[in-house]
């Protein structure tokens, strides 16, 4: 069995990095971030005015592997868990799992809990220091006194607020929010001007520990912020690192910075913006013009992310002769051309401004036309319509819910029942829907309700957690760093996440790797283990039938010795060097 279990092992690595080699192979010259519109008809007759015409923006940015490198980040982590918490020394052990994971151009600031020692209060470079920081967080101090965990935020933003402006140039800024804290309702009952306004700067990515971290005000702080909220329930609080690991394995692979997309209806047409579909991205439509421009900010982007909108339009019937513009010609018209903006890490390794092309909305207009819906946009649109739908019940059935109401009193199996009966309804409404497919929305909306009828605080933060994945299109941990939205998954956030699994479960030096000096900026990992025959017919390990005689186990041995190189060679890992002993 133990022989069969480590070629299990070996086969889940090898299709791992066939996965990453396929990647590789697909995305084979791809430099620049990748723009496309949609439209949910190709055509519109001519002498029709379409009042919510929509279309599907998608940005995709390009792997790893066709970036020269990545965006260098400033990571602040503010983090406030009581002393007696079971999970703090998970917490250690996850900071220190970050500060392993970091480039030597990144740097690093941590924050403890209010009135605790001081930590890192200002940023220090990661090169030359992974062990000064590795020490300062076996030195953190729980929560002795119950507080806000405001206050270290507060101190957090105030010491990025004092930063010089040079400093953010070509850099992402974030900040990593652990807690178990239940008393920081301070949250949710109005926040100074200046700390709204520096919220809004750098995303928080908040992580509530426990059932008796408050959900609600983590909820609020990602939203204002433009990050994302995770929590893990009272069975995982000891998985902290591998929840962290989902946010990570994005935060360092920034591809782009300061991205938005600038959307302008094209000229004479008619056309206006009336409205975008964004979820928790700021985006606006200008009053100026008439709705004549919009825009859609995203700030950072992660490699091998994909970003979907719908964007509503407006479309007058066509004029009897269609302006013309160059590439458009007969019964086409341009509608739209969105634009991206921003800085991005090339395969040239140069920061460039505008790094994709614009792109044009074009559909025929002939005089009478067949309309057969786009199933791509159509799923979008619905997956927009339940995120509204979500949040009208939050609303309605959560947030005006307060301890001083009673949350115990709460009937959580008729709130679960209530919330299936919406998502029930909302199907019925769209079963008509020409190429709408549920997916796995279904399976993952009855496992939102199963939580909230099961215990009212763990089902809000369940809630709030998916919702803050689909919203932010990023993977959040709910409950568990493996309950997550797997489509929003990206490549290095899945290797991410595989480091962190195979951390040792004790927060001790095991594991650790003091021989090494941090030189590099990624551990070169273990080649893997090749196949042996063995048995008395050397045949312990057969292949299928179908493959006889076309693959060898040497076969197999030399194209995962070739996978290996490339993957080593595409993410830049270098053998880390043993230190000298004195």
């Amino acid at each position: 069995m133990g022989r069969l279990h480590n070629l299990l092992l070996l086969l889940v690595c090898f299709f791992s990095t066939l996965l990453l080699a396929q990647v590789m192979s697909a995305a084979a010259g791809m430099a620049a971030v990748k723009v496309s519109t949609t439209p949910i008809f190709s055509k519109i007759p001519r002498a029709q005015t379409t009042k919510d015409f929509q279309v599907l923006l998608r940005i995709e940015a390009p792997p790893l592997v066709d970036l020269k490198g990545r965006v260098p980040i400033d990571l602040v982590m503010v983090l406030d868990v009581d002393v007696e918490s079971v999970s703090l020394e998970p917490v250690k052990k996850a900071m220190k799992f970050a500060i392993q994971q970091l480039s030597d151009k990144d740097s690093i600031a941590i924050f403890g809990p209010s009135m605790s020692r001081e930590v890192i209060p200002k940023f220090m470079s990661i090169h030359g220091s992974r062990r000064v920081a590795e020490k300062k967080v076996d030195e953190l101090e729980g929560r002795r006194i119950a507080g806000p965990a405001r206050s270290s935020l507060d101190e957090a933003l105030k010491m990025l607020e004092e930063q010089p402006a040079s400093s953010s140039d070509g850099r992402a800024k974030f900040i990593v929010l652990v807690t178990d804290g239940e008393d920081i309702t301070r949250f949710n009952s109005g926040m100074p001007e200046w700390f709204t306004a520096a919220l809004a700067k750098y995303p928080v990515h908040a992580f509530g520990l426990g059932a008796s971290h408050d959900a609600a005000a983590l909820r609020l702080i990602a939203q204002r912020s433009h990050g994302t909220y995770s929590f893990l329930d009272d069975g995982n609080v000891d998985k902290v690192a591998s929840a962290l690991a989902l946010c990570l394995g994005g935060l360092k692979s920034v591809a782009a910075v300061g991205a938005r997309v600038v959307l302008k209806a094209a000229s004479g047409s008619g056309v206006r913006i009336d409205r975008i579909s964004s979820g928790d991205y700021a985006s606006s439509v200008s009053q100026v013009d008439g709705g004549a421009s919009g825009e859609i900010v995203i700030g950072a982007l992660y490699a091998g992310e994909v970003k979907s909108f719908v964007v509503h339009l407006y479309v007058p019937a066509a004029p009897p002769a269609l302006r013309t513009v160059e590439g458009v010609c007969c019964d086409q018209q341009q509608l739209l051309v969105a634009n991206l903006d921003g800085q991005l890490y090339t395969s040239g390794g140069v920061d460039v401004d505008d790094a994709a092309a614009p792109v044009d909305l074009v559909v025929e207009r002939p005089n009478a036309a067949v309309l057969v819906p786009s199933a791509i946009v159509v799923n979008q649109i619905f997956q927009f319509s339940v995120l509204k739908m979500f949040d009208t019940f939050i609303d309605k059935e959560i947030l005006h819910r307060t301890p001083v109401t009673g949350w115990n009193d709460v009937d959580v199996d008729d709130l679960g029942r209530k919330l299936l009966a919406r998502w029930e309804e909302l199907v019925l409404e769209h079963q008509f829907w020409v190429g709408l497919d549920l997916g796995s929305l279904d399976g993952e909306i009855t496992a939102v309700a199963n939580s909230l009828s099961k215990q009212y605080i763990v089902g809000t933060a369940y809630i709030f957690s998916w919702m803050s994945s689909y919203k932010m299109q990023r993977p959040t941990a709910m409950g568990s760093p493996a309950n997550v939205v797997g489509v929003f998954v990206t490549l290095e956030v899945h290797l991410t996440l595989q480091v962190a699994i195979t951390l040792p479960e004790s927060g001790g030096d095991e594991g650790e790797c003091h021989e090494c000096e941090y030189t590099c900026e990624k551990q070169l990992p273990p080649a893997p283990p090749l196949l042996e025959a063995s048995g008395h017919d050397g045949s312990s390990y057969r292949l299928n039938a179908a493959y006889e005689g076309v693959v060898s186990l040497d076969d197999i041995n030399q194209f995962m010795i070739k996978i290996y190189q490339g993957m080593v060679k595409a993410n830049n890992l270098k053998q880390c060097q043993p230190r000298a002993v004195a």
